[in-house]
């Protein structure tokens, strides 16, 4: 971890009721949140407004919204625009999930074309890549990735680059069926995005460079120690808001000793 501060998130995927959203995030308000570390959540779309309307306009909590379509409007059923998802609350938006990419056939394309409509409507894209399994064992994970976040980023300036969110989530990694990954297994993939983002925005980077699959209080810091990991975005160990709580104490105390 090579920043001062660090960015700490989860999305809450299909939980939460709209009371269920409000008093979680009213729960984690009320704790006393360190300003090295930048918390996020991202809650269902129905709950979205819900949410923004029980935090003041200076709440140091962001909020997501989970997806959102390229078009600004138009006959899309079951969607919602970047312009619809800003005016329920969002200040960012989760693109390229793996669930999204399995289950509904987003692309690499799509995450493109979504990017650019979330940079247009004053969003700040969460980027999610990561490899399956099968393309792990080949040996071809970082190459993987990288293709992956070329294309995500093909619409946007060098200067718009520098404004997104980039999340490294192995498939393998995922969900009550997978298995965490190492901080060996991280670390290569970590740098190849690093490099490709300082391509793409010529040597400047992203606005913060995330891991997400297993993580837990027991190798939270272990992968912050990553000196291109500038942040978490976790699971279902969030869903909870004493688990989320206790991986932003994690992460402010490895903010502590990296500034020594």
């Amino acid at each position: 971890m090579a920043t001062t501060t660090i960015w700490i998130g989860t999305s809450f995927k299909m939980n939460k009721t709209i009371a269920e959203a409000r008093d979680y995030v009213t729960r984690l308000m009320a704790a006393a949140l360190p300003a090295s570390v930048q918390t996020f959540v991202v809650p269902p779309h129905t709950a979205l407004a819900a949410v923004r309307d029980c935090m003041p306009p200076d709440a140091p909590v962001l909020l997501g919204a989970q997806n959102a379509h390229w078009a600004a409007e138009g006959a899309w059923t079951g969607e919602i625009s970047m312009r619809m998802a800003r005016d329920a609350g969002a200040q960012l938006v989760e693109l390229g999930h793996s669930e999204r990419r399995e289950h509904f056939g987003e692309t690499d394309e799509t995450v493109a074309l979504k990017a650019r409509a979330a940079v247009d409507h004053g969003l700040v894209p969460l980027i999610c890549v990561g490899e399956p399994l099968a393309v792990r064992e080949t040996g071809r994970a970082e190459e993987f990735v990288a293709a992956q976040l070329r294309t995500a980023t093909k619409l946007l300036t060098p200067d718009e680059v520098r404004t997104v969110l980039v999340a490294y989530e192995p498939v393998w990694a995922i969900g009550s069926s997978g298995r965490p990954a190492t901080p060996s297994e991280v670390a290569p993939v970590m740098a190849v995005l690093a490099h490709e983002l300082a391509e793409r925005s010529r040597g400047e980077g992203c606005r913060a460079l995330l891991y997400g699959g297993g993580v837990d209080p027991g190798n939270a810091a272990g992968l912050l120690r990553d000196r291109h990991i500038e942040g978490l975005f976790v699971g279902r160990r969030g869903w909870d808001v004493s688990g989320l709580l206790e991986l932003v104490e994690i992460g402010s105390a490895c903010v502590d000793a990296a500034r020594g």
